[in-house]
Formats: C-alpha cells, sequence, structure tokens
C-alpha cells in the first residue's frame, strides 16, 4: 500500500512496517530518525513506532527509513480520559539537550521562528482582501501567544492515532514533534469537539483556539514550499472567512 505524507512517501506493509522515503531535505530526515530513536525510549502509555532500518545514507530518492507498523486503527470519538492519558503522558515528558537538538523548531514545516512572515509572503497573495485582513488578524494573535515549552507532538489528527479498547494504543508521524506550546497539541484534539478540549485543559483553551486558527494557513505554506498546490487549505481557511470564526465553533 503506498500513501502520501507531508515531508515523505510511504510504502505500507500492514501489520509489518512501514518504508518512509523522505521527498526533499535529508539533514531533516536524519534528525527526525534519531529523534524517533529517542522518543521511542520514553516512558509513554502509548505504542511509538521503532526505527527498524536507516538508509537515510543513500541518495534522495533511494534513501528511506523502515519503521514499525502500529496496529489499531483510527476513531470517530474519544472519551475524556483517554485525551488526558495522551496529553498528561506528553507533559510529563523532561526536556533534555539531547532530545531538544533533534526535534523541531516548532512550525518547522511553515518557517519555524519566521512563520509569520513566510505566511504573509506566500499565502496573503492569494487571498482577497477581507481574507487577509481576518488572516492578519489571526497572526497578530499568534504573535501575542505567550512563551511556553514542553514536549509537543504537533499533529494529533485522527489519521496519527491509533486506537484499542477507548484508549489511544499509538501514536505515529512525529516529524513535527518538537519542544513548544503543549496547547498546539490540545488544539489537535478539537477535531473530537471543542468542549473536550475545554474540558481536559481549560488552562490552554484559549491558546490551544489560536493554534488551530492558524492550521490552514500553516498548512498552505508547507505545501507551497514543497511545490504542491495549497487549495484544500485555502478553501479551509476561505470557510472559516465566510463565518468570521477562527476556528469555527471553538465559542460552543
Amino acid at each position: 500500500m503506498f500513501a502520501h505524507g507531508t515531508f515523505n512517501d510511504a510504502l505500507v506493509e500492514p501489520g509489518e512496517w512501514v518504508a518512509r522515503f523522505p521527498r526533499t531535505d535529508l539533514d531533516d530526515a536524519r534528525r527526525r530518525a534519531q529523534a524517533l530513536r529517542l522518543i521511542g525510549q520514553l516512558d509513554l502509555p502509548f505504542a511509538v513506532p521503532q526505527v527498524l532500518e536507516d538508509r537515510l545514507d543513500l541518495p534522495l530518492g533511494q534513501a528511506h527509513v523502515i519503521i514499525s507498523y502500529l496496529p489499531g486503527e483510527p476513531s470517530d470519538t474519544a472519551s475524556d480520559e483517554a485525551v488526558l492519558e495522551v496529553l498528561d503522558a506528553l507533559a510529563a515528558v523532561e526536556l533534555n539537550d539531547e532530545l531538544v537538538a533533534l526535534l523541531d523548531q516548532p512550525l518547522h514545516h511553515a518557517g519555524g521562528s519566521r512563520a509569520q512572515d513566510t505566511i504573509t509572503e506566500l499565502v496573503f497573495p492569494l487571498l482577497t482582501d477581507d481574507e487577509r485582513v481576518q488572516a492578519k488578524e489571526v497572526l497578530q494573535r499568534y504573535g501575542d501567544l505567550p512563551a511556553a515549552t514542553g514536549f509537543v507532538h504537533g499533529d494529533l489528527a485522527p489519521v496519527n492515532l491509533r486506537w484499542h479498547n477507548g484508549k489511544v494504543s499509538g501514536i505515529i508521524d512525529w516529524d513535527f514533534a518538537c519542544a513548544g506550546d503543549p496547547a498546539l497539541d490540545a488544539a489537535a484534539f478539537a477535531n473530537y469537539g471543542w468542549p473536550l478540549v475545554k474540558r481536559v485543559r481549560p488552562e490552554l483553551y484559549e491558546r490551544a483556539c489560536t493554534h488551530a486558527a492558524m492550521f490552514p494557513l500553516t498548512g498552505a505554506v508547507s505545501v507551497i514550499a514543497q511545490g504542491g498546490d495549497p487549495e484544500k487549505f485555502l478553501a479551509w481557511f476561505r470557510r472559516r472567512c465566510a463565518v468570521r470564526e477562527h476556528p469555527p465553533g471553538a465559542a460552543a
């Protein structure tokens, strides 16, 4: 089975392994493979893919890393207890110099510390005047966030969660893992409803809303930077602009 990810193409042998082939930056791929090895050694209550073979010494196109396949299925629903277990486990990770050196810079895929400038340069020309006004408001909210640092997965979308008996049994795709704001991971769980986020992390709720407001803009930048078509992310942002809510439903 073939899959197309953010940074890698993947060949999947269900139940056995996943071979990931970086499409662009081999240095980043090597760093992330090293980070995954360390993350796999953490005392987490869910499984993390293990590196089985590393051939990132090969040229781009042949270079690959093979990781273990995590069983389980995505879920359309999530309990407060299951989400809390994941967020509490990530919050309990102590960041050391070795791990931090291998993790992504927050929003690395969208320009890192220059994410706001990169969005302005690459995405704003594709927006209408009104959409640019709303995008500026989102960037201002993001720029006003207080500094916060914790161990963050960075992409806890439902597609990256594996479930078994109502609990998260495994988490895949640690490419965005960073030393950043834990509210970013809380925001990802809004896929199961903002009321859940407000119940499990009330102290992070407002920051989580701001991170979620950025998702379509950072996603568009990432795709543009790789020479792809950002229309899916632009359409996502335009739907929010139409109701003037970034993100919609957060006031529920």
